[in-house]
């Protein structure tokens, strides 16, 4: 993952401590969250993703996204992007439903009727930075707000917000996750700097957590029980699509964490908002299996290490960490 460490958010309430919650406390309130595979579900519950992304420029960001989320153990990924990536993108995978709706006259009208279906979204992955496609992705945003999905936002919707952070402010629970990058989140940082020249989060209100991306990885919250540093597994190789592959493990592991937030939240944290913990642990779960997976890729592939070999490496990491 990127060698960086990141500035710590100076707020008291938002300074990251030592974690609350060790690696070995986290992994089996993830561990709780996992669907069995006992054929007692139907197709779709374990988790309808979308990834709103994908332009002509850039193709195989939403790709990565949606078929992380699927190999993980998600029932089906929905695509929705600019026409001329639709084609290029299905011929990835035909696992992957695609929607080429994103430049369309009436995107927002068009796209609208299909989140009612989803238990979560990712924005950003290969979105590009047309004023068109950012107004229409604003759009969504205002109307999943009112839906009350929840959001995982990586890559162009993080420019999108830094510049826009109004689109999710106070956004409802289950809230957002923000994934950034140490430049990424630099610019954020710039962007929320409080009264006092410290980055304040809350100006987003209280439903908002990053997962900042580096050597080690960092979750920051507003509830400072729920925070944790993760640096285990990974490599010095930092290849394209990896962010990609993160946050469509995110948008998986977050459905499940949320489905069964009510049972992960024991007595030592009944004050912690139940939203909040399901976002940390699906970012955990997460940060543990993108790292492992880039660890194995690394050790076969070396300096020549892709990101699609990193997918070969989803199963056997998920059952090493997770079991079955």
């Amino acid at each position: 993952m990127i060698r960086t460490t990141f500035q710590k958010l100076s707020l008291p309430c938002l300074s990251l401590k030592k974690c609350e919650m060790d690696s070995l406390k986290l992994m089996k309130c993830i561990k709780g969250c996992v669907p069995p595979l006992d054929g007692g579900s139907h197709k779709g519950q374990a988790g309808r993703i979308g990834i709103i992304g994908g332009s002509l420029e850039y193709t195989g960001a939403p790709y990565f996204a949606g078929i992380s989320a699927l190999k993980v153990g998600a029932d089906l990924v929905h695509i929705f992007c600019a026409s001329p990536a639709a084609t290029v993108i299905k011929s990835y995978s035909p696992e992957l439903i695609v929607h080429p709706l994103l430049d369309q006259p009436n995107a927002t009208n068009e796209i609208s009727p299909w989140l009612d279906r989803l238990h979560a979204v990712v924005i950003g992955p290969g979105l590009g930075r047309d004023k068109q496609t950012f107004e229409v992705v604003s759009e969504l945003i205002n109307v999943m707000r009112q839906k009350c999905i929840p959001l995982i936002i990586d890559a162009d919707g993080l420019f999108l917000i830094t510049e826009n952070p109004h689109l999710i402010k106070d956004y409802p629970l289950p809230g957002v996750i923000l994934t950034p990058n140490k430049i990424e989140f630099e610019r954020l940082q710039a962007k929320l700097i409080g009264s006092y020249g410290h980055v304040d989060l809350s100006q987003l209100g209280g439903h908002v957590s990053i997962l900042g991306k580096g050597q080690t990885d960092e979750f920051f919250s507003g509830c400072a029980e729920v925070q944790w540093q993760n640096g285990t597994g990974g490599s010095g190789r930092r290849c394209g699509g990896q962010g990609d592959l993160l946050s469509g493990t995110i948008a998986t592991f977050l459905h499940w964490t949320l489905n069964n937030k009510d049972l992960v939240a024991d007595a030592e944290m009944e004050n912690v908002d139940k939203s909040t913990l399901a976002a940390s642990l699906s970012c955990y779960a997460a940060s543990s299996m993108i790292r492992l997976c880039n660890q194995k890729a690394f050790q076969l592939k070396g300096r020549s290490m892709l990101a699609t070999d990193m997918i070969d490496h989803i199963h056997d990491s998920f059952e090493e960490l997770f079991g079955q």
